[in-house]
């Protein structure tokens, strides 16, 4: 057995039961056991037992006859034509429905092949519009609404809808199919006939149904040991390039139309993630509806554009040092790496061989590169000399201290020594710097050879 089923055979699991006076009740076992009843031996033997257990009759006379004649039996191998070799293999290992519990579906989920809009950006504020049949004053009628929607959508049209049978909405869908923008309808399983019916009136072709995607889905039911009650869709809504979507309870159908009071309302903004997303499960549990197959209409064929073939390259060495390759000229640039351009401060020009570029190569001039690398110069010069007058201010300085410290007399003598200490400075520093400026360029011309001989040799 499953893990699963061996849990709930454990005692203390089953949840509590919950009384029906209490808003969270939902299932109960005397219900399930009546419907049995109700289904193997009729409404009399089903009230006699709710008589005997005290309980309430609590399906009206509406719900007795759509389930007793929407029941569905389970397909028994009797019914299939007697066992199989397959089968009797089956039936010694034990019950499939025992052993079969999968962690993940065995069939695909249904892609959105031909287009849905993206989600998950914020689509602003929620503004509402609510519309009803009988229409109030000064507003549309709620089919007006509809088409006017389809009419002017532009990204996806996507519909979940218990029945779609109105000629002229379904004239509009198709329009908006054949512009481009994709039509998805996921339809309720007992509504679909009357959806094909109404659209082979139409007289729909390839070019209507080519982005068209129809499905169904069932409602969620209720599985007994004896067979199975289908449930129905009674969703109702649409959903507009994903950022409108219009919901209540308006059917696409002219007597819902015409002749039934529905209220309709349509929303923009984050609300309609909700409905995006609720629209992707449902696709994702539905089941295939092949219009193309239905009216015999064959698929249009939609495989990749290839690539036109263009001229083929002659066969090339994959060593990098080979030169000789027939009619192809290798660029200079490969020869050599352009990095050692931008040490040597050269531009990049047009593609030449390396010995051209080689004897071309010369260093830059000494003026410019003084002017481009001060530093360099500043290590190779000795420091200029400051400024006299700077300095005259320091000795005037110390001297001033000296002579407040000293006697009155010796003034005039001190302020004299500082006269003829200022007047020797100038020469002094003029004399520490004679070298010429054309002894100067000679010295840096032969220092930059030889670095750049030094360079090319570690390259």
């Amino acid at each position: 057995m499953a893990e699963s089923q061996l849990l709930c055979m454990e005692d203390g699991l089953m949840p509590p039961a919950v009384p029906e006076s209490r808003p969270q009740f939902y299932y109960s076992e005397q219900h399930r056991v009546a419907l049995e009843r109700l289904i193997t031996d009729g409404d009399g033997a089903f009230k006699s037992l709710l008589k005997d257990e005290n309980s309430q009759d609590f399906l009206s006379a509406r719900e007795i006859k759509t389930i007793t004649s929407s029941f569905v039996k389970y397909k028994s191998e009797e019914d299939n034509g007697g066992a199989s070799a397959g089968q009797d293999k089956r039936g010694d290992a034990g019950s499939l429905r025992s052993t079969y519990w999968p962690q993940m579906s065995d069939t695909e989920v249904p892609p959105l092949d031909i287009g849905w809009p993206s989600s998950g950006l914020f689509k602003g504020v929620t503004r509402v519009a609510v519309h009803t049949h009988p229409p109030k004053e000064n507003s549309p009628h709620i089919k007006e609404v509809a088409r006017k929607l389809i009419q002017e959508s532009c990204k996806v049209v996507a519909i979940v809808m218990d029945l779609l049978t109105d000629l002229q909405i379904l004239r509009d869908l198709f329009e908006v199919s054949k512009r481009g923008v994709p039509v998805y309808i996921v339809l309720d399983e007992q509504g679909a006939p009357h959806f094909l019916d109404m659209c082979s009136r139409l007289k729909v072709g390839e070019r209507e149904l080519k982005n068209v995607r129809t499905r169904t889905v069932k409602g969620i039911g209720l599985n007994l040991s004896v067979g199975r009650i289908p449930g129905n869709v009674h969703s109702k809504y649409m959903l507009i390039d994903g950022d409108k979507v219009m919901f209540g309870t308006y059917s696409f159908s002219w007597s819902s139309s015409r002749m039934d009071r529905n209220m309709i309302t349509v929303m923009s903004g984050q609300v309609v993630d909700f409905y995006d997303n609720d629209f992707r499960e449902l696709y994702a549990i539905s089941d295939k509806l092949d219009l193309f197959k239905e009216f015999n209409i064959t698929k249009p064929q939609t495989g990749t554009v290839s690539r036109a073939a263009g001229p083929k390259r002659p066969e090339a060495a994959t060593s990098r040092f080979q030169v000789n390759l027939g009619d192809v000229k290798v660029p200079a640039h490969k020869y050599h790496n352009p990095k050692y351009l931008l040490a040597l401060g050269q531009i990049p020009g047009p593609t030449e061989p390396l010995q051209d570029f080689l004897n071309k190569m010369e260093p830059p001039d000494p003026g410019q590169q003084d002017l481009e690398n001060p530093t360099e110069e500043l290590e190779n010069i000795t420091p200029a000399a400051s400024p006299p007058e700077k300095k005259e201010s320091k000795k005037l300085k110390i001297l001033t201290l000296s002579t407040k410290k000293g006697k009155k007399g010796k003034k005039d003598e001190k302020s004299d020594e500082v006269i003829e200490e200022n007047t020797a400075n100038p020469s002094d520093e003029a004399s520490k710097h004679t070298l010429t400026r054309d002894e100067t360029q000679d010295s840096l011309k032969k220092k930059k050879k030889s670095r750049f001989m030094s360079f090319f040799r570690r390259s």
